[in-house]
């Protein structure tokens, strides 16, 4: 087939270069130095989607750069998401489309965004919302075997437009039809809304509660965070395993903005309660909590694990940048990545990997969130967050 994608980012190149391992992909980005060996990339909207199938719109609808997670964000304004862009695009395909080409927005928007806007340009018939659940790092492989579909157009039934995408992505995506993976959710656009937007969510709630077994166990003592949650990680009426191990906070470009963004909309929609905007917080106590115990150790601070996480260098969302920023708070000289002298500091691994071939410097704390850093240095000592003992009934930090 002959499909476009306008907006050529993070997410938008990476699945345009996935679609061109079979389908003839033309691509659009604001961003003159966009290159791929690929995809087509044209100079304007116009000729991109000219004699196109399907045209994916992935261009960004950002919040303000001070709600991206990196810094405090729950004491803001709670705001919906920037559409700017998103509305740009909408309006030029307005007049450069057929009627028999069908427009996919894959980017994020809340819940009741799309419904209004569609309307007003008449485009209802031919556009569907299909936002991707797709992690940063992985998008290629999230793309291609996903665990779940979204479709969403204007009444919610499975009409032409609908099959024609889906057949669009049996050409690429790994389908199990007996297990009924990857599920197809076909609904209105508020439904597929809804379903993406809380999806992100649930896992921005799921990792705050792993977290807080790290803050129960490391004030209770005697106690195993890891062993605790992997044995929630067998209950799968409560859990499951993933998102299920306790360490750094929440982050990415999607789960923090999201969760601010749907704190907004309770406010607009005069919801009671707001558990979206205690996700924030419990995410940025969490944060705080780690720091305070940084901050005994009376050290310059190296942050080991700059990005989010360790499968991509995207700092969006970093709960490590939030952490640097409490530290600085706190008066605490924070570096990343490399000390800047040879001084003893205290190293905050934020990742979850191995760092057993890192040179830290002599006689150096090291303390692990995730609890798997082990060394035969002497002259380190290695703590690890949520793990305690108890001496002469106080509280001490547990060494390796």
């Amino acid at each position: 087939m002959k499909v476009s994608v306008i907006g050529l980012g993070k997410l938008g190149m990476p699945v345009a270069e996935t679609m061109a391992s079979v389908h003839e992909v033309n691509g659009f980005d604001t961003n003159p130095q966009i290159k791929s060996t690929k995809v087509n990339i044209k100079s304007n909207i116009q000729d991109t989607v000219a004699d196109s199938e399907i045209i994916f719109i992935a261009v960004p609808t950002p919040h303000d750069k001070a709600y991206g997670g990196e810094l405090p964000s729950s004491n803001l304004p709670v705001r919906d998401f920037d559409y700017t862009a998103l509305k740009k695009v909408l309006v030029e395909l307005k007049n450069c489309v057929t009627e028999k080409q069908l427009i996919v927005n894959i980017s994020t928007v809340l819940p009741g965004t799309l419904r209004p806007m569609i309307e007003e340009l008449e485009l209802a018939g031919q556009f569907i919302y299909n936002p991707y659940l797709i992690a940063m790092g992985t998008v290629s492989a999230d793309f291609l075997d996903p665990d779940l579909l979204i479709v969403g157009n204007e009444n919610g039934k499975e009409d032409d437009n609908v099959h024609k995408l889906i057949d669009f992505y049996k050409t690429l995506v790994k389908m199990e039809i007996h297990l009924q993976r990857p599920f197809i959710s076909v609904g209105t656009y508020e439904d597929a809304e809804c379903t993406k937007i809380f999806h992100n969510t649930y896992i921005s709630a799921k990792i705050g509660i792993a977290n807080m077994i790290q803050d129960v166990t490391h004030r209770l003592g005697n106690s195993d965070p890891d062993k605790i949650s992997t044995a929630l990680q067998h209950a799968d009426r409560v859990v499951g395993k993933r998102y299920m191990m306790p360490g750094m906070g929440d982050g990415g470009p999607c789960h923090p903005r999201d969760n601010i963004a749907l704190s907004y909309l309770a406010n607009k929609l005069k919801l009671p309660y707001d558990i979206f905007k205690d996700i924030i917080r419990m995410r940025e106590q969490q944060t705080i909590n780690i720091a305070e115990m940084v901050s005994q150790m009376g050290l310059p601070v190296c942050i080991l694990g700059k990005s989010f996480k360790p499968e991509t260098d995207l700092t969006d969302g970093s709960t490590a940048l939030l952490l640097g920023y409490y530290l600085e708070q706190l008066g605490f000289d924070v570096c990343y990545e490399e000390p800047r002298d040879l001084r003893q500091y205290c190293f905050v691994l934020c990742h979850d990997k191995d760092y057993s071939d890192y040179d830290f410097n002599n006689d150096s704390v090291v303390i692990d969130v995730y609890r798997k850093f082990k060394t035969d240095r002497q002259d380190l000592s290695v703590l690890y967050y949520g793990k305690t003992k108890v001496v002469n009934n106080q509280p001490m930090l547990a060494k390796q």
